[in-house]
């Protein structure tokens, strides 16, 4: 997949472009109806599949003060459309200017700039200033062009829509199982391991601590879970929390630390995602070390019995928790 800042580093003449255009966060189930049919489209007219998005998201423009946190970086949407076969991926950069220019103008100046064929859309799909603009003001102006427009409807689970809104409520929530089935693979946070205070390796436990590079991070809580680095994977127990039976007063936003199964080695500085498969408990302080040392025995071993019991089903069915 080949990505670019501007549509105009692809002017170079391009095999029948079908574009889709969308902030595209998280990429959940509904944004891989639209994703799959513009690959498949493109396919069918040995064509091109162009995704454009925006850089940084329209709402830290308009209105920061409310703008939702990111539930991905940009290294891990940009992996997933390269595995889900888009050719070129726009990260358009995203300005006050931009967010003012009417519908009609948004068309002629952004996309109708070069030689589109066919353009593909979420069925709510809205632009322009003040998102005046609509999939009806889309087909009318593009049916001028003779550029057919694509609106996919919503996916539904359990009686609701899927969104990124919906995640990010589901993680606060602490229900990554849930977030996992609208997503189609666990939640995955990416950090940098940074030096903790050393209590686990004390306790028996060593952890590695992150510094998030998601805007993300799931609710308080002990969660089963598998870590990524290197090319590795292994199985893992999420903390985020305070570590209550350790400090009488904590403070601070609330430490995220993996403590990987059958690993050693020093991660200092390294980078490692980890996948939510599942929410053991949530965190609580206990009578004594000793007490809290037997808890986390037995949450390792929720989590060696969970993640083999799933491992079958998840690589066949979504290649995720």
């Amino acid at each position: 997949m080949r990505t670019v800042n501007d549509l105009a580093d692809i002017r170079d003449s391009l095999s029948y472009p079908v574009l889709s255009i969308g902030a595209f966060d998280g990429i959940h189930k509904g944004h891989q109806a639209i994703i799959r049919f513009l690959v498949d489209r493109a396919r069918e007219k040995d064509g091109t599949s162009i995704v454009l998005t925006f850089n940084p998201h329209p709402q830290r423009i308009i209105t920061p003060a409310t703008a939702p946190p990111l539930l991905q970086t940009g290294e891990q949407k940009e992996r997933i459309l390269r595995d889900m076969g888009v050719d070129i991926l726009v990260r358009f950069p995203f300005s006050r200017e931009l967010s003012l220019l009417p519908p009609e103008r948004f068309l002629t100046e952004v996309l109708f700039a070069w030689d589109l064929r066919e353009i593909v859309v979420g069925a709510n799909f809205r632009f322009g200033h003040k998102r005046s603009g609509d999939v009806h003001t889309l087909r009318e102006m593009s049916s001028q062009r003779g550029i057919p427009v694509h609106a996919i409807e919503p996916v539904h689970l359990r009686g609701g829509r899927i969104s990124s809104t919906r995640v990010r409520t589901l993680l606060k929530e602490g229900r990554p199982e849930l977030a996992r089935r609208l997503l189609g693979r666990a939640y995955q946070l990416r950090g940098t391991v940074v030096r903790g205070a050393g209590n686990g390796a004390v306790l028996g436990f060593p952890t590695a601590n992150l510094e998030p590079q998601n805007d993300v991070v799931p609710a308080v809580g002990v969660y089963a879970g598998r870590a990524y680095l290197g090319g590795q994977e292994t199985a893992c127990v999420i903390n985020i929390g305070f570590r209550p039976t350790l400090y009488e007063r904590p403070e601070g936003a609330p430490v995220i630390e993996a403590h990987l199964l059958d690993f050693k080695g020093d991660l200092y500085g390294t980078t490692v995602s980890l996948d939510f498969c599942l929410r053991l408990r949530a965190e609580k302080r206990f009578e004594s070390v000793d007490s809290l040392k037997k808890q986390i025995a037995k949450d390792i071993a929720v989590t060696r019995k969970y993640l083999t019991h799933f491992e079958r089903i998840s690589r066949i069915q979504d290649k995720s928790c």
